[in-house]
């Protein structure tokens, strides 16, 4: 999950979605200040039991808002790397595609 307020820490984050099944693990990235405190880089991962449970997390929180920010949750399911560059080129390519097919027979 990304997208979402500095303020959000560990528990929120397991009280936002505990709704919703069994948590295995969460956590919400931070980074260290200068100061020595941590703040939140804006995206955590959550791990459920049950499969069914975060697509269910997902399909009622995926564009929501959390309570006291007005920004917008992605939620998505956590890709390695090579997977997510994967279906980036794809969709590249797809577009690609489109765009060849679209401007085809035109001589401008």
């Amino acid at each position: 999950m990304k997208n979402f307020a500095e303020d959000l820490d560990d528990d929120s984050l397991k009280d936002l979605f505990s709704p919703f099944g069994t948590i295995k693990s969460h956590i919400v990235m931070k980074e260290k200040q200068e100061d020595g405190t941590e703040k939140s880089r804006g995206f955590g991962f959550v791990d459920f039991e049950n499969h069914e449970d975060a697509v269910k997390a997902i399909e009622a929180l995926n564009g929501s808002q959390v309570p006291g920010s007005e920004r917008l949750l992605t939620l998505a399911r956590a890709m390695k790397k090579a997977e997510r560059q994967a279906m980036l080129k794809a969709q590249y390519e797809k577009k690609k595609m489109e765009r060849l097919l679209r401007y085809q027979g035109t001589n401008l």
